[in-house]
């Protein structure tokens, strides 16, 4: 698939972001990266899609290629469609509290006066009446093509979006304990005709009088006479967590299961079959919005993808073709030479210091969540069922770590190197040890039998294991032996991410709260923290300094979510942001850049030499620079700060290069961006001790 940009959508910082925030480079799959939220497509092949950090993509040919563009004003939308028979010259986007309209293909957009709050969806009774639903207590109404809109009362919330299987004939299941609503003059009022014993959550109609419904008990209910009586069609074998229903026929069903299932029937609801093929491959996708025009579906995901099928979700390929591994961990043992593992297909290299990296392949397709890097040319990587796997040629050749007695028996999965040399290997029910670089081997039965996610040594003797069930095993040995210290006792989430401070204290982060150990993990409470609290994994940079991340932050904080602590988890500041969900993985020893990973093949870095922190902010506090007009269509003023003294302001597209650059030692700049095509452009104001950053907009008329 070919991609157009009219401007490439790179990560970018907030609109207006306080002197922490630092440039951000995204490194693969693409030069871009977003989550995709919501994909349209019509019977012409036209079509939209939106995504995080303002991404609006257009298709003329089904997605075949897709063009990437900015939204209007920079906004990340949650809904779009298209009106029926414009070839999608006439589209809406929503998000909460906020509805635009293009009639011209997007060349041009105007807010319409409606205040919505999370929009579930547009539907499109006739030419002139528009339903829009929302996650409130009523909808609007337009009855001149969106111009004007009127809102309609309800007595209940309800979780998805209208159905109007005619133009007059619409549905509205309740989801709050309330009844099936149903209208009879294209939503203009609405009346109870029947009353759930459950919430019902998400359905679909073949036509005007069969039905299907999706309840919170996880059954599926059938009407066949509009909605008046529902019958049951099992109570079992239905996967839970459905988000969406598609009934392509009385006896063909689909459905969406969070995060990124598809489950169909044919049947008609009676059993339920997860499709494994969709997505394959492609590792930590995350669905969002699905569209579907008969048998033809798109599937919006996080990770930059779109999923295209004909078939009606038999098979589907990726409209976004690219290597999307779940990322595990990274390492650099130098600045120039550094690898990220990936969960089965081996791991990315770089020789040049990040700037391109290079596919190791092996035949271990098995998980691994977990490796060591003990020099630049040696590393070692725990399988799960195909035993522990070294490289001592910087990744050219393998072989087996463990003696063949015990390679294909003692199933490992995270590895540390103890302080005095030792090498240590965890598994589910075994360990394994070595004191003399590997040449022999010692291993042990724990017989927990519980999947570990982290593991940290405080010395050459004590030790805690993370796994899975919110457990923490523990040795006083070197290894030796180990005893379950928590059984869920805080949180039945995994505990996936221990840090050991100087002074011996435990750190973990679980279910939004952190807790600490001074007890070698035999007991855990927030006192012993005193006062340190961590967004998530705690990974130290080579000053000391502390960078974290929530595991999944929400879409709002996405920009926010890399943060830095220079006083050990007393106080923490963002430095950095992405358009998809990431978590800190390495600095490089010169400390230049800081990593960052996710699942879906994302991998990107800071570069923390363009991060101005606050104590360098003089003592007479910068005020913001203000930038104006935003949009602009030719000049951009620029107001600086009263004692900014010499000011510079350089302009980047979002490839990252430098497209204008002006230095003056006034109280004002202009810059003259005429001469640049319309789209989104980064502006960064610095002078001696300060940076300010902004989104800026061309629009040109």
């Amino acid at each position: 698939m070919r991609l157009f940009y009219s401007f490439c959508i790179l990560v970018y910082t907030a609109a207006t972001v306080s002197a922490q925030m630092a440039a951000v480079e995204v490194l693969t799959p693409f030069d871009f990266a977003t989550n995709f939220r919501d994909v349209y497509v019509d019977n012409s092949g036209n079509g939209w899609a939106v995504g995080t950090c303002g991404v609006l993509a257009s298709t003329q040919n089904n997605g075949q290629d897709w063009e990437l563009g900015t939204s209007p004003e920079g906004l990340d939308f949650d809904v779009v469609v298209c009106k029926p028979g414009t070839a999608c010259q006439t589209v809406f986007l929503g998000k909460d509290d906020q509805v635009f309209r293009s009639t011209n293909g997007g060349q041009n957009w105007t807010e319409i006066p409606v205040s919505c709050d999370g929009p579930r969806g547009f539907n499109f009774v006739d030419d002139q009446v528009i339903v829009l639903t929302h996650s409130n207590e009523s909808l609007f109404r337009s009855t001149n093509s969106g111009d004007t809109w009127t809102e309609i009362p309800l007595e209940y919330s309800h979780r998805g979006e209208a159905h109007f299987p005619t133009t007059t004939i619409g549905y509205i299941f309740q989801q709050s304990g309330g009844p099936l609503l149903k209208s009879t003059d294209a939503g203009a009022t609405w009346d109870s005709i029947y009353q759930f014993d459950a919430n019902a959550y998400y359905g679909d109609w073949v036509d005007e009088n069969i039905g299907f419904l999706y309840d919170q008990n996880s059954h599926i209910f059938k009407t066949i006479n509009g909605g008046s009586n529902w019958t049951l069609v099992t109570d079992t074998g239905v996967p839970t967590n459905i988000r969406h229903i598609v009934a392509l026929s009385e006896t063909e069903l689909l459905a969406y299961v969070f995060p990124n299932s598809i489950f169909r029937s044919t049947d008609g609801g009676v059993t339920w079959v997860n499709n494994t093929t969709i997505g394959t491959g492609q590792y930590g996708l995350r669905f969002e919005g699905i569209h579907n025009n008969g048998n033809d579906f798109w599937i919006a995901s996080w990770g930059t993808e779109i999923l295209y099928s004909t078939d009606g979700l038999e098979t589907a390929t990726s409209q976004f073709p690219a290597l999307r591994p779940n990322f595990e961990a990274v390492a650099f043992p130098t600045n120039e030479i550094g690898y990220a593992l990936q969960e089965r297909i081996g791991m990315f290299k770089t020789i040049d210091g990040g700037d391109t990296w290079t596919q190791l392949t092996n035949d271990f397709f098995t998980v691994s969540r977990d490796f060591l890097v003990l020099d630049e040319e040696t590393v070692i990587i725990p399988y799960n069922s195909s035993g522990p796997q070294i490289t001592e040629d910087g990744g050219q050749t393998w072989e087996a770590l463990f003696p063949e007695a015990i390679q294909d028996t003692t199933y490992v999965f995270h590895i540390e190197q103890l302080p005095g040399g030792r090498l240590y290997l965890f598994g589910s029910v075994h360990g394994a040890y070595s004191d003399d670089g590997g040449d022999t081997w010692n291993v042990i039965y724990h017989g927990f039998g519980t999947f570990p996610r982290s593991m940290v040594f405080l010395d050459d003797q004590n030790g805690v294991v993370g796994s899975d069930g919110g457990k923490i095993l523990a040795t006083t040995n070197g290894g030796a032996s180990w005893e379950l210290v928590v059984d869920g006792d805080f949180t039945n989430q995994p505990i996936s991410n221990l840090f050991v401070l100087d002074n011996g204290t435990i750190v973990n982060n679980s279910s939004g709260t952190t807790r600490c150990s001074s007890d070698g993990g035999q007991t855990w409470d927030t006192d012993t923290c005193a006062g340190l609290s961590a967004p998530g994994a705690i990974l130290q940079g080579p000053d000391g300094t502390w960078y974290s991340g929530r595991l999944f932050p929400s879409q709002e904080d996405l920009l926010t979510n890399i943060q830095r602590s220079t006083d050990e988890g007393q106080s923490w500041e963002s430095i950095a942001g992405f358009c998809t969900y990431a978590i800190p993985g390495t600095v490089t020893p010169d400390g230049r850049y800081l990593y960052v990973y996710q699942s879906a093949g994302f991998l990107g870095r800071v570069d923390l030499e363009n991060i101005v922190g606050t104590d360098e902010v003089p003592h007479s506090a910068i005020s913001q620079a203000k930038v104006y007009p935003n949009p602009t269509s030719g000049l951009l003023l620029v107001d600086l700060p009263q004692n900014a003294g010499t000011a510079q302001a350089a302009l980047y597209d979002l490839h990252g290069r430098q497209v204008q650059q002006q230095t003056e030692n006034t109280t004002s700049l202009t810059l003259d961006l005429s001469a640049l095509p319309n789209g989104m452009y980064l502006l960064k104001v610095q002078g001696d001790g300060w940076l300010q950053s902004a989104r800026v907009i061309v629009s040109g008329e």
